[in-house]
């Protein structure tokens, strides 16, 4: 049986376009490569909480194809593109593929997907999967005509050359280096050494106040291996709770035990807040977010700050390297829709049903109750008491000229 790796389903086999190629040479920045953060940031508990809440937040935005032209808009044209943004590959759906590309950009402020096309179909009819990669570093390099190239090198060793035209690349905080979204490291460094050193303080304080500590005072001088068997199977009997789950002891005149009173340790809760905030802020969430107990505001503008931005850069740049550039002068372009009122309290859904229905069309408003649309459900509701523009004005014209002939 023939195995295939990975990286051999996703790259597949071709051959590379280029002939020679050199590190390419930034502006401000002499090293063009970069590093994941190996500081295991995703591992820590607050940081997971936050960027894991992000991610999944992301995954609820729906990429939808459409073609703006002369004033004509066509929803999904593209069947080949719109199989593409419900499966993105053989591994995922489009929410597992929005989901890990948002927490890569948390990550590692920068977020990389490898677009795998048919080399002889141009454009979106060639598009054979969209791939989200992890990677340990990256290098920028370039061919002798200019085309840009990222290196991509593997956890386990394994490295692959992919021309940056099939590259969805996603960037955050991409502030003082010239094309990489700038690292965690220096920024988040000192809150994660506080949260763990208190995290392992907390556990080694429970550890050494959840049993019974004392003094055994003997009736006698003995020798130290005497001694150490007393203690030793005092403890065994009496201290250890997995042995002694009656609750009960006797007395013996070989020796007295005298307990030592320990105070249970209670964390610094202003301290652990104030970290645990810092670390939210830095994601830009917060606890209510992350626990469901937003108001309709505080959503709002956890979307606005968070999710709307990664939308933004996710519509532009799937536009950018999906379509070619005679597909895009033709208004072919991706958005990523999102549908916020899902996430509005019932009191105020039913208000925007009852007061603005003619707004949304009887499948958005079902939407808006988690529900699935229904045959007939694209049309919009609209009362007697609202005309179109056009008409009522060729009734007011109508009305003055008649009202004109009666004098």
């Amino acid at each position: 049986m023939k195995v295939r790796s990975m990286i051999s389903n996703i790259f597949g086999n071709i051959k590379p376009k280029y002939k020679v190629i050199n590190t390419f040479k930034l502006l401000n920045n002499s090293d063009s490569s970069f590093y994941t953060w190996n500081g295991k940031l995703y591992d820590n508990n607050v940081v997971r909480s936050a960027v894991g809440t992000n991610g999944i937040n992301a995954a609820k935005l729906n990429p939808k194809h459409v073609r703006i032209f002369e004033n004509e808009i066509k929803d999904s044209p593209n069947k080949n593109l719109a199989r593409i943004l419900k499966t993105p590959n053989k591994y995922m759906t489009m929410f597992d593929f929005l989901q890990k590309m948002m927490i890569q950009r948390e990550i590692n402020n920068n977020a990389f997907a490898y677009i795998d096309r048919d080399p002889n179909i141009p454009g979106m009819d060639g598009i054979l999967g969209i791939y989200p990669l992890e990677f340990s570093s990256l290098d920028l390099l370039e061919d002798e005509d200019s085309n840009l190239f990222i290196r991509f090198r593997f956890r386990n060793g394994d490295s692959k050359i992919a021309s940056y035209e099939d590259i969805i690349h996603i960037r955050k905080h991409f502030g003082e280096h010239d094309f990489w979204g700038e690292s965690n490291t220096k920024t988040l460094n000192s809150q994660l050494e506080v949260a763990n050193i208190t995290s392992q303080g907390i556990t080694n304080a429970i550890k050494n106040t959840a049993f019974i500590r004392g003094i055994l005072e003997f009736a006698q001088v003995l020798n130290p291996d005497d001694r150490d068997k007393q203690v030793k199977d005092f403890s065994e009997r009496y201290l250890d709770i997995t042995k002694n789950n009656k609750g009960l002891a006797y007395t013996d005149p070989r020796y007295k035990f005298h307990e030592t009173k320990t105070e249970p340790f209670v964390p610094n809760k202003a301290q652990m807040d104030y970290t645990k905030q810092e670390i939210y802020e830095y994601f830009n969430t917060n606890e209510k977010i992350i626990k469901g107990n937003f108001t309709d505001e505080e959503w709002i503008a956890y979307f606005e700050t968070t999710i709307e931005p990664f939308a933004i850069q996710m519509s532009q740049e799937m536009t950018r390297k999906v379509f070619t550039r005679t597909e895009r002068y033709y208004g072919n372009e991706i958005i990523c829709e999102a549908n916020r009122l899902a996430n509005a309290s019932n009191s105020t859904k039913i208000e925007i049903c009852k007061n603005l229905k003619h707004l949304f069309t009887v499948n958005e408003q079902r939407e808006m109750w988690n529900r699935g649309p229904v045959p007939g459900g694209d049309k919009r509701l609209q009362t007697l008491n609202d005309v179109n523009a056009d008409i009522a004005d060729q009734y007011q014209l109508q009305k003055t000229e008649g009202e004109k002939v009666n004098e």
